[in-house]
């Protein structure tokens, strides 16, 4: 089993980026597997775990000691990748760098690594990009510059309030994208 940490965007973000997804898969067909999991910005990729109750408790001391905070979506970016040995993209929302959110992210991975040893994970560290997925695969790499240039301007410079942490988790049996579910939304410190 595995799991991850992240924060949640609001419901206004949550709709405008959940629209832009289903634009992106009418006009294109990326499919919408991506859109199983809410938008979030993760600070932490997925490690494995045991028992997901020793997390949930990590969880509400955590959220507990953060206050909510901005965050600042600056553009849409595009990632090449490769898929199953197909070169594919990722279309995702920057996330603008601040100190609260890079001290955030070092101070999870540093404290998940004292408490249960065995988290590391591929991107985890000082080289993190903060971003929200927006579409994932689907399309040759060629189709999602289209993409990209078709849609680039449509989300710029949204600011929205992060109020929530949230623990995603996925069984190893089945694949990544696909076994993901929402596990626990706990509220961050001072919001109600």
């Amino acid at each position: 089993m595995k799991a991850t940490v992240a924060l949640l965007a609001n419901t206004e973000v949550h709709n405008q980026v959940r629209k832009l997804s289903w634009d992106i898969h009418q006009k294109y067909r990326t499919g919408i597997d991506i859109c199983r999991l809410p938008p979030h910005i993760s600070l932490k990729q997925p490690f494995d775990i045991f028992d997901p109750g020793t997390i949930e408790a990590y969880m509400t001391e955590l959220a507990s000691s953060v206050s909510p905070f901005q965050i600042n979506l600056t553009h849409l970016e595009l990632i090449e990748t490769t898929i199953d040995g197909s070169k594919t993209g990722i279309l995702w929302l920057n996330v603008e760098e601040t100190a609260v959110l890079r001290q955030l992210h070092n101070r999870v991975n540093e404290e998940l690594k004292q408490r249960f040893e065995n988290v590391p994970a591929d991107f985890d560290g000082a080289d993190y990009h903060f971003h929200m997925t927006v579409s994932l695969g689907g399309q040759p790499i060629e189709i999602y510059r289209g993409i990209l240039e078709y849609f680039s301007n449509r989300i710029k410079n949204i600011q929205f309030l992060v109020k929530e942490l949230v623990m995603f988790i996925y069984d190893d049996r089945y694949s990544l994208n696909a076994g993901y579910m929402t596990y626990r939304v706990t509220p961050l410190g001072g919001s109600e």
